[in-house]
């Protein structure tokens, strides 16, 4: 059966609708409870941890507002930081800014001109959903030590995760499917096999993954448990990125190995982007096709349609007036296969429009600015910087997956969690003047073993 058709099969019918396993409603307390009583460190893993091992299909509908179970997850961790008042000493920066700014655009655009923006109720639903998410990764994630946490905690999932996935390849059947929005038989696309598990859809679990890898490698060269856990995490991600046979958790996952490749030369990476700008433009005027349709080449599983999103690009250029100011109202005049705006750049200029789109390119700047003054601030710890870097690899590694899929399901959040860490980064620039988030004072400093990028004020 064409994958397609199973992946309609799947996710039809669900949205608006109350869609509650008791096996789900089980799991989304226990996660729940956990959010509200672990230490803070932990916090974050438990919404993540949700995601991976619950479909997209649960969800609660009251008054026509639509609860899936990350919105749930995210107001347990807002009961939580109210409760505990955790929010308490946090301060703004640039890049909070900024994602508050893109996310009233996005808002704005729906009111505007609706149509392929969405209504003004669905878009005030992921309006809460990205502020919610964003802005606790940014109050519960405090320093590099909560980063390794994380990471820790993600290793541990990666594995029944990976285990699912293989059990899905060998049966052909996901097992999340009774809790719906998942289709029961797995997809099948020139004849190999897309497994998703709980996850929104086969590409999007794979870039998933793919996103985490470079942050696994920062413990390969740890030792004890460290090592070992660093090691399982990456392999657990690989098993299910082969699962999914997708050509862009791939192309995500390779990007991510070179951009750790890269680490040697990190302090000559404005030589290394000029060179690549350059043979992009050199490519773009020799070749016989514009330089974005070297998308179209990248197929490493067989049955890509990155051709398909060569011509998105086409189409954006030749229809720029239609988005250019606050979106398009619709797309059905241009010659897209069923409108499928598969790629995140094209989809946030379809919906929200150039300025929505050109503040999302500066709060993608911003934040690997943050990473490359942050990664300076602490060199004298390889360790510590060779972490910093990762996380901006991660960020990298989001980039590229936004060329071929446009992100939606329980991604979304790993997004808003990889865009908020580089926006704690600023803590770093001026080691005598906090510009993050306040944490202990002087009079009660953190152990010495703390990571070394809080200021001096804090440790």
């Amino acid at each position: 059966m064409d994958d397609d058709v199973v992946h309609r099969l799947g996710q039809a019918d669900f949205h608006g609708k109350n869609t509650l396993h008791p096996v789900g409603v089980s799991l989304l307390l226990f996660f729940g409870f956990a959010m509200l009583i672990v230490p803070r460190r932990y916090a974050m893993i438990t919404i993540l941890a949700c995601g991976s091992f619950m479909a997209v299909g649960q969800r609660l509908v009251i008054g026509g507002l639509d609860f899936n179970f990350m919105r749930m997850m995210i107001i347990f961790g807002w009961a939580r930081l109210m409760m505990r008042q955790e929010y308490r000493g946090f301060r703004w920066n640039r890049m909070d800014v900024c994602f508050l700014f893109m996310s009233i655009m996005e808002l704005m655009s729906s009111l505007i001109t609706g149509g392929v923006a969405g209504s003004p109720t669905w878009r005030l639903g992921m309006m809460s959903e990205s502020l919610g998410a964003y802005f606790m990764a940014r109050i519960l994630i405090r320093d590099l030590t909560d980063v390794r946490t994380l990471i820790y905690g993600l290793a541990v999932i990666s594995i029944p995760v990976a285990c699912i996935f293989l059990i899905e390849r060998s049966t052909a059947r996901n097992l999340f499917a009774v809790f719906g929005g998942v289709p029961e038989i797995t997809a099948v696309r020139s004849g190999k096999l897309r497994c998703q598990g709980a996850y929104s859809h086969p590409i999007l679990a794979g870039c998933y993954w793919a996103a985490i890898f470079p942050l696994f490698a920062t413990q390969l060269f740890s030792k004890g448990s460290a090592r070992l856990w660093s090691v399982a995490g990456m392999v657990s991600s690989l098993v299910i990125i082969v699962c999914c046979a997708s050509s862009t958790p791939i192309t995500g996952v390779m990007a991510g190995i070179v951009g750790l490749a890269m680490f040697p030369l990190r302090k000559r990476m404005s030589i290394v982007r000029w060179l690549i700008v350059a043979t992009l433009i050199i490519l773009h005027f020799v070749r016989n096709t514009p330089v974005w349709h070297l998308i179209a080449r990248a197929d490493f599983v067989g049955g890509s349609t990155g051709y398909h999103r060569a011509h998105l690009v086409d189409e954006m250029i030749a229809h720029f007036s239609d988005w250019a100011l606050f979106g398009a109202r619709s797309i059905d005049h241009w010659s897209v296969q069923g409108n499928d705006v598969c790629m995140q750049y094209a989809l946030i200029c379809v919906r929200t429009g150039g300025f929505a789109f050109v503040l999302f390119l500066l709060l993608l700047a911003m934040g690997f600015g943050s990473i490359g003054r942050a990664w300076r601030r602490v060199e004298r710890s390889p360790e510590d910087v060779f972490l910093v870097w990762a996380i901006g690899v991660s960020l990298f590694v989001h980039t590229v997956n936004f060329i071929g899929v446009g992100y939606f399901g329980q991604i979304d959040i790993l997004w808003y969690i990889g865009i908020a860490m580089p926006s704690v980064m600023p803590v770093v620039r001026n080691m005598g003047r906090n510009v993050g988030f306040v944490g202990t004072s002087a009079m009660h400093p953190r152990p010495r073993h703390v990571s070394s990028v809080l200021p001096a004020g804090t440790r």
